[in-house]
């Protein structure tokens, strides 16, 4: 597939998915890359693909060669380097020509964003609402009376 141009099926990832941690992907969806990764294919990029463009360099992939799942360990290593995010993982796929990835994946990958994103907001309030406690500061709302 072309690299520089994106087909209409491979949407790119929105500014929430570039800011989500990889972390963030459930077991289910991180199987789901491994049964589509591992496998050794001349047609399409595997895994080895994607870890040289994630920045591994060749000892590392031979490392994880030695794993019976090299997609898992990829991720859960990648996922304390600098820039590991879901958004970079979608848009390394795209670039690899991986589209059949990202139209299997996309609407998990979606679901797991909107969850990602709700469970930051509930945690971030309730630390503003722990902090509020702390220093026994009241909240006031105004109240309108139209």
């Amino acid at each position: 597939m072309a690299e520089g141009g994106s087909d209409a099926g491979s949407a790119p990832p929105t500014p929430s998915m570039s800011s989500l941690p990889l972390a963030a992907l459930n077991v289910r969806v991180r199987r789901r890359l491994s049964l589509f990764l591992n496998l050794r294919a001349h047609v399409a990029a595997d895994w080895t693909a994607l870890a040289e463009e994630m920045g591994f360099e060749y000892l590392e992939i031979r490392r994880l060669e030695t794993h019976a799942d090299p997609t898992g360990s990829l991720l859960d290593d990648w996922q304390g380097r600098p820039g590991a995010s879901v958004g970079r993982l979608l848009e390394l796929l795209g670039k690899l020509g991986r589209d059949d990835l990202l139209m299997e994946l996309g609407p998990s990958i979606g679901a797991v964003g909107w969850w990602w994103l709700s469970l930051m907001i509930t945690c971030k309030a309730r630390n503003v609402t722990s902090r509020l406690s702390l220093h026994s500061a009241s909240l006031q709302v105004p109240i309108r009376s139209d």
